[in-house]
């Protein structure tokens, strides 16, 4: 039974940059030899250790919606994993540098829907000297969003570490 090394990681972070569904995330960890399953996925998101997935139309007639998680979870399943193996608890990952990495992980999904709104937002203004301004104004935002996220990534981080 092994973890997932830094280069099996990029390639499935690259092949998966647009999400990945659960079913994916469980095949890689039971390829690596891990008991894992959907539903422990699910505990895992209902804990807070690993981010919501968010719902994606399939194109077709009367085909509904399915689950994409972000692949960052296949990280964090992966920390997740050798803190377990390493005796940790549930309860102590889950207060500890990977649930807190989680925590962080979904704060940025929320962070970057909540500004693909607001450009959707700026598109419809017809005014384009208005909407202009608000572009640049936005782009400011964002490079400040930008650096509070890294700046909650250490703390977090440094957090983690005095709680592990």
């Amino acid at each position: 039974m092994g973890n997932l090394n830094g280069a099996e990681l990029r390639r499935i972070e690259k092949q998966y940059a647009e999400g990945i569904k659960a079913a994916a995330v469980v095949d890689i960890f039971q390829a690596k030899g891990h008991r894992f399953s959907e539903a422990t996925l699910r505990k895992y998101v209902q804990i807070g250790l690993l981010p919501k997935s968010r719902r994606v139309g399939v194109r077709g007639r009367h085909r509904g919606s399915s689950g994409l998680y972000p692949v960052s979870i296949v990280r964090l399943v992966n920390d997740i994993k050798q803190a377990l193996d390493a005796g940790a608890t549930l309860d102590e990952v889950r207060l500890g540098v990977v649930g807190l990495a989680g925590e962080v992980s979904t704060l940025r999904r929320a962070a970057a829907d909540v500004l693909k709104r607001f450009s959707e937002a700026i598109v419809q203004i017809t005014d384009a000297q208005k909407r202009a301004e608000l572009k640049r104004v936005l782009a400011r935002e964002v490079r400040a969003l930008q650096q509070r996220l890294k700046d909650l990534d250490k703390l977090a981080a440094r957090m983690g570490r005095r709680t592990a």
